[in-house]
């Protein structure tokens, strides 16, 4: 028997929502981005509150079921929601701006009334564009590690005036290769690599690298994550 009860008290739901809404969705993953947006909006206190790309990312036990590696979670996510903004669920001023950090609301007239009012803004702003990183470096961050939050980002845009652009990739996927998609991990390879020197061989796959960067001195960066 499964262990997936039902909590019956914390579920509202509606005729008009089940009709109007749920039975014209046929996608699964369209179905559970829309009911977790409303949730998300529901939790702000304020249903007309923006919500945003990184907004889903504070909860991995959502984001974890999207798929199975961190591009394939975006791209699932970024496809559910364009599909329930084409369905007219929700809104922004430009869809193609979403995967930026764009703002989008619930499609109520209070929504309406916010987008109206906020227009085309981003829900976390960082500074400046010249504060920000590059877009190449951003999109490799958040495909391989995970969401870009303004304090990511100026990490980024330090380390990018510090260290070579191939650098900053093949940290980028060492962490992913050993499964450590943390930053400090990410920054104690590139401090070792302008401190000690960088051989150039390609150190991503060997047995022998793995354990460098498992069990030497980058294992503090590994344990407890």
């Amino acid at each position: 028997m499964s262990n997936s009860i039902l909590d019956l008290e914390k579920i509202h739901l509606s005729v008009n929502f089940l009709t109007e809404v749920i039975s014209k969705i046929d996608d699964a993953l369209q179905i559970k981005v829309l009911l977790f947006s409303i949730w998300l909006a529901e939790q702000s206190g304020d249903l007309a509150n923006p919500l945003c790309l990184a907004d889903f990312y504070t909860y991995p036990e959502f984001t974890d079921q999207l798929g199975n590696t961190a591009l394939e979670i975006r791209e699932n996510l970024l496809a559910a929601l364009r599909a329930n903004i084409h369905a007219g669920f929700l809104i922004v001023e430009d869809v193609d701006l979403i995967e930026d950090g764009f703002a989008f609301f619930l499609n109520s007239d209070r929504g309406e009334q916010a987008l109206h009012l906020q227009g085309n803004q981003q829900y976390v702003p960082l500074d400046n564009a010249q504060n920000q990183p590059q877009k190449g470096l951003i999109r490799l961050y958040e495909e391989n590690i995970g969401p870009l939050t303004p304090l990511i980002a100026d990490m980024l845009k330090d380390a990018e005036k510090e260290f070579p652009e191939q650098w900053l990739q093949e940290a980028i996927q060492i962490a992913v290769a050993n499964n450590v998609r943390k930053w400090r991990y990410i920054e104690a390879i590139l401090k070792s690599w302008k401190e000690e020197g960088r051989d150039g061989r390609d150190q991503r796959h060997t047995e022998e690298d793995y354990k460098q960067y498992t069990q030497g001195k980058y294992g503090k960066f590994i344990k407890n994550r």
